[in-house]
């Protein structure tokens, strides 16, 4: 199954009034653009975001449009990028050290970094010992859910596992409002 790559131009859905994500997360980005840091803090300050300290909260729907300006600027492998970064500069559950602890995960570590979302939509099941199925219901762009998605399995689990749409679900990237990926672990 090859993997989705939605059309640019779709904008993410909307955060809630009042929500907040902590600067950790907005560190992410910055990492994740690495010599360009400096066009993410541009980004992010003509998004209404200055002075980002990792314990620092935030305007989520201000980092939402800073993202959308870099998908629609820079492009999604960026945004996967960031979201690759992001379990290397948040808090997380503890207790991490199975892929299916990781797959449960996405909906309590959303929750310890924003406030007013409460888990964002986030559910999971286990397809088998080795597929879960996450559905991100979020304000974020796909690309970002991937990378966030890939970056937890590699760095709790020690693998590159593949992250894809489900055959027949919805992205948010083309108007869902929610996006469903298979995550699956490598062959033994």
């Amino acid at each position: 199954m090859a993997t989705l790559t939605p059309p640019l131009g779709v904008p993410a859905s909307v955060a809630p009034a009042g929500a907040l994500v902590s600067g950790g997360n907005i560190l992410s980005m910055l990492a994740a653009m690495g010599v360009f840091s400096r066009r993410g803090e541009q980004i992010l300050a003509e998004c209404g975001i200055r002075g980002v300290t990792v314990d620092g909260w935030y305007p989520l729907d201000a980092y939402v449009r800073s993202l959308d300006v870099i998908e629609r600027k820079i492009g999604p492998n960026t945004l996967f990028r960031v979201g690759q970064e992001i379990p290397n500069h948040i808090p997380v559950p503890p207790g991490l050290d199975s892929f299916e602890k990781v797959v449960g995960c996405f909906g309590p570590a959303f929750e310890m970094n924003h406030r007013g979302v409460g888990a964002g939509g986030i559910t999971f099941r286990m397809q088998d010992p080795r597929t879960g199925i996450i559905t991100s219901g979020t304000p974020y762009p796909c690309p970002f859910d991937r990378g966030v998605i890939l970056g937890f399995v590699k760095k709790f689990v020690g693998v590159r596992c593949t992250v894809e749409h489900a055959p027949g679900s919805l992205c948010k990237s083309t108007g869902g409002a929610t996006c469903t990926h298979l995550v699956t672990m490598p062959p033994r």
